[in-house]
């Protein structure tokens, strides 16, 4: 049980406050994208997803030589990659068991825009490269269970080779996931724009700041712009 206590101890670490402009580093869209799922009192799972500004942001606080940032701005574009931990504690005296990402991805089923994404199985070199390194903040800001930490790369071109989702623009990507073949579905959701990436939004008639993927001010239903 205290495994399971520390990795909602991180959730809470990395929970974010309301974002009131375009995030300065990492942490805040890691944040943002981070939801949180548990089965009983012995599985807790939880998905990040990491967009290619995710990454940009990374490679500039690690120092990487320009040459790899410039690498990172451009190839990661290509993919989606959620990040995942699933975690089991069978008996509370033993170590957390840990779900591999061959286990992980057999229970779940990705969608961007209601298009059907799996799994990718090979990525660029040089995404494969440069991943070991880019996602270290996020895995030791999850202490031992950063050892979970595992990563689902999707495809994110169309046909024309142009990247389809970003945290800038409009989308969503779905993920429908289960703790067990057999198991009840549960459903996680990514709404774009982030708010971390573009900043907030606000009600023109209240003031009131508004998540980036809103379209309307709950508060007075006033239909709002996208953002410039």
């Amino acid at each position: 049980m205290k495994h399971l206590a520390a990795l909602a101890l991180a959730a809470a670490l990395l929970a974010p406050a309301h974002a009131r402009a375009a995030a300065e580093n990492s942490t805040e869209i890691a944040a943002e994208t981070q939801r949180n799922l548990q089965e009983g009192s012995s599985r807790v799972a939880n998905f990040w997803w990491l967009p290619p500004e995710y990454w940009i942001l990374v490679a500039k606080e690690l120092e990487l030589p320009a040459a790899e940032q410039e690498k990172v701005q451009k190839i990661f574009r290509d993919y989606l990659i959620v990040a995942a931990v699933d975690v089991g504690v069978a008996d509370k005296k033993a170590a957390p068991s840990m779900a591999s990402i061959a286990q992980i991805t057999s229970r779940c089923k990705f969608t961007r825009d209601g298009q059907t994404l799996d799994v990718l199985h090979e990525v660029n070199p040089e995404v494969q490269k440069l991943v070991p390194t880019l996602v270290y903040l996020l895995r030791t800001s999850l202490g031992p269970l950063g050892e979970g930490l595992r990563l689902l790369p999707l495809a994110n071109l169309d046909t024309k080779g142009n990247p389809v989702l970003s945290a800038s623009t409009p989308g969503e990507l779905e993920l429908q996931f289960r703790f067990s073949d057999d198991g009840p579905v549960h459903d996680v959701r990514w709404h774009m724009p982030l708010t971390s990436v573009v900043g907030v939004r606000k009600c023109p008639k209240g003031g009131e700041p508004l998540e980036a993927s809103w379209t309307y001010c709950p508060w007075h239903g006033v239909k709002l712009e996208p953002k410039p």
